[in-house]
């Protein structure tokens, strides 16, 4: 479980104007057999994954250190500070145990939540290799996202996610769930030893949602279903940065689409995230990073 606690003066853009305490993390944990098929094994942190690196991961210096460092892509947060927030709070990701094509990665952009003070928002995006259900093709992006409150330790800094299954499609399904009044709660998967949120990712055709009933009912668009996997995905997580501020914009030579960790289909090598442009035959990622869609209302949560 999480344990010691950081106090972090986040400075964001004004949006975030106090002090927070954020869990540190725990040892990472081995992830031998909790691999979905074809996906890569350990995780890309923020730092190590742009070719402009900060000065190192938030856990350098030390458990009681407080986190400081380079803040490239100049949203106010240290980019050591995203890349632990990402994995201290990121999702319980369920790839469906039967996934034919479950080869995937995970781009994500932190920064202060546009309208509401002293919370985070997160834009997750698994982006996998291909859609191999009906009407398959090469490249899939399926964005959510998730509101924290960074006073307080995962998971219950987590106060709502949202996911858009085959977002702008006539398939396109939105669900929502949180901890604030009014809002359904969110099924949950074990994640270092405690509940996360899950976000389910459809057989085959990837679509995401946080509701496995409704996911198992779109049965036209996404037969076969969700199904909590047996433990949370361990692919690689980039962090893409900001509009006009990159931390990556090659996902081959930087990030999770290359060989190593064996994509292999040509279309996708070498991928800007912030350049207009569709993910293979997927969407266009650089404008799902700052969609306003996935901005969640928590303003009801204390």
């Amino acid at each position: 479980m999480l344990q010691k606690k950081t106090v972090l003066c986040l400075g964001l853009l004004g949006a975030l104007a106090a002090c927070s305490a954020v869990s540190e993390p725990d040892k990472p944990a081995s992830t031998s057999g909790t691999e979905p098929p074809g996906s890569s094994s350990g995780t890309t942190s923020s730092s190590s994954s742009s070719s402009s690196s900060s000065s190192g991961s938030p856990t350098d210096a030390g458990p009681d250190a407080p986190a400081s460092g380079d803040d490239l892509d100049g949203d106010g947060i240290p980019d050591a500070l995203e890349a632990k927030i990402a994995a201290d709070y990121g999702p319980y990701l369920s790839v469906h145990p039967s996934d034919g094509c479950a080869r995937h990665g995970v781009l994500y952009r932190i920064a202060p939540h546009p309208k509401e003070k002293g919370r985070v928002m997160m834009w997750f995006d698994v982006l996998f290799e291909k859609d191999c259900g009906a009407n398959g093709h090469v490249g899939d992006d399926e964005m959510s996202g998730i509101v924290i409150d960074p006073s307080k330790p995962a998971p219950a800094g987590i106060l709502a996610v949202r996911a858009i299954s085959h977002q702008n499609t006539p398939c396109q399904s939105i669900t929502t769930c949180g901890s604030c009044p009014g809002m359904t709660a969110c099924s949950t998967g074990t994640k270092s030893g405690a509940a996360f949120p899950v976000i389910y990712m459809s057989k085959d055709k990837h679509g995401s949602y946080v509701d496995k009933g409704t996911c198992s009912n779109s049965i036209i668009c996404d037969f076969g279903g969700c199904a909590l996997a047996a433990a949370p995905s361990t692919a690689p997580m980039v962090n893409a940065g900001e509009p006009g501020k990159p931390l990556v914009s090659n996902l081959t030579t930087a990030g999770f689409v290359n060989a190593k960790n064996g994509w292999t289909e040509a279309a996708l090598m070498n991928f800007d995230p912030w350049k207009a442009g569709n993910f293979g035959g997927a969407g266009d990622v650089s404008k799902d990073l700052v969609d306003d869609a996935f901005v969640i209302d928590t303003t009801a949560c204390k």
